[in-house]
């Protein structure tokens, strides 16, 4: 009986060291996975920014680039359209080259921040632009829809700057 009775615990302990090993090398693959992919992400967003495109336009993908570049944005109107909150921005490039703005559709990229302070997010499977090409010394209009939000939108989140709507 005590044989038995000991057999018994070692076995749940080579299950335990089993269990916890396993664990552990799912968990390191999973993070290394996550590290990959996220290198590689940022490696194509950083290989963009340093490159010129063909265009001559400069790649950007945060509000101090763009602010550097003398961009401006301008929530030009929010509206309601089919259930769904649709904001027009004025973007606008002053300076003397092309300026893409790239990434647009990740996650906290654009936001629509309401009068309590939650935001929604832009809608995917919409026309919402993954990028954007702003001619030199010119704007564009760009329409963004985003989800319903359950209260009074008081800003458009653009790269962690807020922008309230014309009056």
């Amino acid at each position: 009986m005590l044989g038995a009775s000991l057999l018994t615990t070692a076995q749940a302990e080579s299950d335990s060291l089993l269990k916890d090993a396993t664990k552990g090398a799912v968990s390191n693959a999973i993070s290394a996975g996550k590290n990959l992919l996220g290198g590689v992400s940022d490696g194509i967003t950083e290989g963009r920014e340093e490159t010129e495109g063909v265009d001559g336009a400069l790649s950007i993908s945060t509000f101090e680039q763009f602010e550097q570049q003398q961009g401006q944005v301008e929530v030009l109107s929010i509206k309601q359209d089919d259930g769904r909150l649709v904001a027009a921005l004025g973007l606008k490039n002053t300076s003397d080259k092309p300026i893409r703005l790239i990434n647009l559709q990740s996650a906290n990229a654009l936001l629509a921040i309401d009068e309590d302070g939650y935001s929604s997010a832009l809608v995917v499977g919409t026309d919402n632009p993954f990028e954007l090409t702003i001619p030199p010394r010119a704007g564009i209009r760009q329409r963004f829809v985003f989800e319903t939000p359950e209260a009074p939108i008081t800003a458009i989140r653009v790269w962690g700057r807020d922008f309230t709507p014309k009056r």
